[in-house]
């Protein structure tokens, strides 16, 4: 939006209110991947999935428009010494979408970047989540 249409009231678009409105889909992946890379750095030991909170703030306090759409555990079998067999959860999913206006025409088209963070864990056998690390792909 100009500056000059701004001023002469003649501003009609709301493209460009969101921080990735306007931007390229690759664009606009990189600038979030920017924004978030800090908290997929290194290991984690706690039970409430902090860097995943921090994301989910960072991109509130970012006015980023996205909502969650699903999250689920992925288990593994695994056999303990003594021959018993048990279920461990291995990774935890979220899957997100953030909508915006593209760089497509001139008021933008409405896209959608989806999103999916895992949580993977490194700790023990018997618990692999109580050290985890985290990963987000944007597509």
């Amino acid at each position: 939006m100009k500056l000059k249409n701004l001023l002469l009231g003649e501003a009609t678009s709301t493209h460009g209110s969101g921080p990735i409105d306007g931007k390229s889909k690759t664009n606009a992946k990189n600038w979030v991947l920017g924004k978030i890379n800090k908290h997929t750095k290194g290991f984690y030991s706690d039970q409430y999935w902090t860097p995943i909170h921090a994301i989910w703030k960072d991109f509130d306090a970012l006015r980023i428009n996205w909502h969650m759409t699903e999250s689920h555990y992925e288990s593994e079998m695994i056999t303990f010494s003594d021959g018993g067999r048990h279920s461990v959860p291995i990774r935890k999913i979220w899957s997100f979408e953030i909508d915006f206006l593209n760089n497509i025409g001139k008021d933008g088209k409405a896209a959608k970047i989806h999103g999916r963070i895992t949580a993977a864990g490194a700790g023990s056998v018997e618990d692999p989540l109580d050290r985890y690390d985290v990963t987000v792909t944007l597509s």
